[in-house]
């Protein structure tokens, strides 16, 4: 009979993973602090989450074995933490690896002492040393050797790493953006800068989506009526869109490439960069003018809808890299395989577009099969070539679904959800109508069924009818910015009310009011509090919370929230000056509070035919509101009171132009600007 450890009555997919390891791992909690100083032993920490390649690599050489679990269970209280269930856990940890080596990542291996404070750690460690790196039993040794023979100075070295975490999680401290304009323009040169010529994105490899990035530089071609940056964006959505980093067969798009040409991924799926490509793509096709970017946003909601969707209409979280064992395994393919299936010039043009070749392209260094094709498109097809692999990329499907599939965290995340709903109702607004807004609304019903309390505030984790009761920020400014957006192409009054009322308890419970930004997360256990000002894979909560914000004042006319919204960019200023590109939902806020306050509002009956007209002009700068009764705004209500059929009104503040009834003339008035 297998051991089973106290991971077992857990919730969370990653921690049930680890569940039957002969590790004695503990959850986070205050029984681990209590059981540290009642055997005055540190902690070791490792934090990691379900889809995870390195965790599990990490997992089948060390935690599996007995020789590893005889030293973890006798020199230390082992701790298993999902960063996904508890992001607040993983920032302060990963903020004290990050300070003491320079560099991250997960799985994160952390060395605690029995008061929380971090001394020694790094990310994977291989159970035998080599190439500088040490061992993982080797490691251990020496750190409890430390601990046993040192440990005052070890409580020193804690001590003085504690101080610069906490120091750092306060963040630079703001500095206020009077020279807006400077800072947009210096952020877009910096952005533009790292922009790969060659391969699109930004940088070289790995190479990730990130897809804040682009979305404000798409936005800053607006605002600078530039070309060459709407040249960056194309070229870097094409890219992306080709290469094996999206999925040919599938649809969606995996977590990042492992080289610079965007061809061969590591194949993690998350649902924080699928829905953020949603939307992005949706607004590039709009700027464009061009269709291709339809597809792509159809792949992506064929993917979300099919393969992540849980009973009720929430979203999980992610899908595996490996099945079967093997990185890539169910995504890979041989010529042989496309040969057995392809009929006419299929296999030609397999060949010819997606580079399918005798040796293949990736090889899984763990189980190296000589081979496997990540597919990927050479050149763009024409029609008829399109229409060709169509036939063969649906039979490759069908042939995929008798695969075994890739592991899924059916989790779902408040905030991750929220950044789905953003990104449906973005592609419902840019030219995909009320399909995506339906999938907005699904996603909603959930969230607000499952996973909201009773004062509508969100919690932050769900799965199979479980609910933690975490308050966390990027929770609150996600659904914030989730229920504006809904807002936006639904025009219902109910979504911007919810938005009020959440805005007021976002900054009640988060906002630090002595120093300026907004705290993530209200637990006061851990040994420091955090603001995060780094807009990675996902945006930071205080980048998210400025923008909605931003939003929310312009569309209520109610100046706090344009206030709040400024106090935050103020604080993020310093880092906006310093290191722009880390920052650029932040400047994307930092855009929205500088420009015009345009807004079109939709009055009386039958305004919803007014929205399929916004979706075919580019006009990132403008906000849509829905008017009626109960509006927050006075002067929406007024409007609404005097307008008999459906109205448009382009304003700008409290100055609105000539009143629009048909579509044509709201056409026209968007282009004139």
């Amino acid at each position: 009979m297998k051991k089973t450890n106290a991971l077992a009555g857990e919730v969370s997919p990653y921690l049930l993973q680890h569940a039957h390891n002969p590790v004695d791992w503990m959850p986070w909690g205050e029984s681990v602090w209590r059981k540290a100083k009642a055997e005055n032993k540190p902690v070791f920490l490792s934090i990691g989450y379900s889809t995870c390649h390195w965790c599990h690599v990490m997992e089948r050489e060390s935690f599996e074995s007995e020789d590893v679990a005889a030293v973890l269970n006798r020199d230390f209280i082992p701790v298993k933490v999902d960063r996904e269930e508890r992001p607040d856990v993983d920032r302060v940890y990963m903020t004290a690896v990050q300070a003491m080596t320079g560099q991250g990542g997960w799985p994160l291996s952390v060395w605690v002492t029995p008061d929380g404070k971090p001394f020694y750690g790094g990310t994977y460690f291989p159970p035998v040393g080599g190439n500088g790196r040490p061992g993982f039993l080797d490691a251990l040794g020496q750190i409890a050797a430390a601990w046993k023979e040192r440990s005052g100075e070890v409580q020193g070295w804690a001590e003085e790493l504690f101080q610069r975490v906490r120091a750092l999680g306060e963040g630079t401290g703001g500095s206020g953006v009077a020279d807006g304009e400077k800072i947009l323009k210096a952020g877009t040169d910096e952005m533009a800068m790292e922009y790969d010529r060659k391969h699109g994105g930004f940088g070289g490899a790995p190479k990730f989506p990130r897809p804040s990035q682009p979305l404000f530089l798409l936005r800053r071609s607006y605002a600078e009526k530039s070309e060459k940056l709407l040249d960056i964006v194309r070229h870097t959505g094409q890219a992306m869109r080709m290469g094996g980093i999206y999925d040919q067969i599938g649809g969606g798009f995996h977590r990042y490439a492992v080289d610079g040409e965007w061809a061969v991924p590591h194949f993690e799926k998350m649902l924080y960069d699928n829905a953020q490509l949603m939307g992005w793509y949706a607004e590039l096709g709009a700027a464009l003018g061009e269709k291709w970017t339809a597809e792509v946003v159809s792949g992506i909601d064929q993917y979300l809808w099919r393969d992540l969707r849980v009973e009720g209409g929430g979203l999980g979280s992610a899908e595996d890299a490996d099945s079967e064992g093997v990185e890539g395994k169910f995504y890979v393919w041989t010529k042989k395989e496309l040969m057995e299936m392809a009929e006419g010039d299929e296999m030609r043009l397999a060949e010819e577009i997606w580079g399918v070749t005798d040796a293949g392209n990736f090889i899984d260094p763990h189980h190296p099969i000589e081979g496997w094709n990540v597919l990927a498109q050479r050149r763009l097809p024409s029609e008829e070539e399109k229409r060709v692999l169509e036939g063969l990329r649906e039979k490759l499907e069908r042939r995929r679904e008798g695969r075994v599939r890739p592991g899924k965290d059916d989790k779902v995340l408040t905030s991750w959800n929220a950044l789905a709903i953003s990104g449906y109702a973005r592609a419902a607004r840019w030219g995909g109508g009320s399909h995506y807004a339906k999938r907005a609304e699904e996603i909603w019903g959930f969230l607000e069924k499952n996973l909201l309390r009773t004062d509508g505030t969100p919690t932050h984790r769900w799965r199979n009818g479980k609910k933690d009761d975490a308050h966390l920020l990027e929770d609150y400014a996600g659904v914030l910015q989730a229920l504006i957006d809904l807002h936006q192409v639904t025009l219902k009054v109910e979504y911007l009310q919810q938005a009020v009322d959440l805005a007021k308890k976002m900054l009640e419970t988060f906002e630090d009011r002595e120093r300026g930004g907004l705290w993530a997360s209200v637990d006061q256990s851990l040994i420091a509090r955090m603001k995060d000002d780094y807009d990675g894979a996902e945006p930071s909560g205080n980048a998210v919370a400025a923008l909605a914000l931003a939003e929310l004042g312009r569309l209520t006319d109610q100046v706090e929230w344009e206030s709040a919204a400024r106090r935050i960019i103020d604080w993020l200023g310093e880092r906006m000056r310093r290191l722009p590109q880390a920052v650029p939902h932040g400047l994307m806020a930092l855009q929205r509070i500088g420009e015009p306050s345009t807004r079109l509002i939709l009055a009386g009956a039958n305004r919803e035919k007014f929205l399929e007209v916004v979706g075919d002009v580019y006009r990132p700068d403008v906000l849509i509101t829905g008017a009626s009764e109960d509006h927050p705004s006075e002067f929406v209500r007024k409007i609404e009171k005097e307008t008999r059929g459906g109205t448009a009104y382009l304003c700008e503040g409290g100055v609105c132009r000539k009143p629009m009834q048909k579509s044509e003339e709201l056409e026209k008035a968007l282009r004139t600007i």
